[in-house]
């Protein structure tokens, strides 16, 4: 095999997890050379960005990306504050559903108040006011 097609196969062997003695053996190569190609830029960018598209495409095959955790997150409050609304709380003290309600609101300000960037090169576009002023979002690749 070429040089560069053991390293395209280190590259996916490490994205995969496995270990450097894992690799070695697979590609029977020594770990020294293994270290060695790591050791290149170039090489630890490809595997950190293909562990980034691989943990990715779990999130969305999970459908756990932030749109779905701000949605649902957002029909637990309404569901809350309905809930506050109709509820004489006789069996739920009314304390624990503030706190409850307080404590969703929160994590529904972590989401909308972050931050975030598009694609590799750093651009951001307002998207959206909030009471401090505008606020930034990255959309998903």
């Amino acid at each position: 095999m070429k040089i560069e097609k053991l390293i395209v196969d280190f590259i996916q062997l490490r994205i995969e997890g496995k270990s450097f003695d894992e690799i070695a053996k697979a590609l029977k190569t020594s770990k020294s050379t293994l270290i060695e190609w790591n050791k290149k830029v170039e090489v630890r960018n490809e595997i950190k960005q293909g562990k980034a598209l691989a943990i990715n495409t779990v999130v969305k095959a999970f459908a756990f990306d932030r749109q779905t955790r701000l949605k649902t997150l957002l029909e637990l409050s309404k569901k809350i504050s309905d809930e506050l609304l109709s509820r004489d709380l006789t069996s739920i003290s009314t304390d624990t559903l503030l706190k409850m309600s307080i404590a969703n609101d929160n994590r529904v300000s972590e989401i909308v108040n972050t931050t975030f960037e598009f694609g590799f090169n750093p651009s951001y576009h307002t998207v959206g006011i909030n009471e401090a002023g505008f606020f930034k979002m990255q959309l998903d690749e």
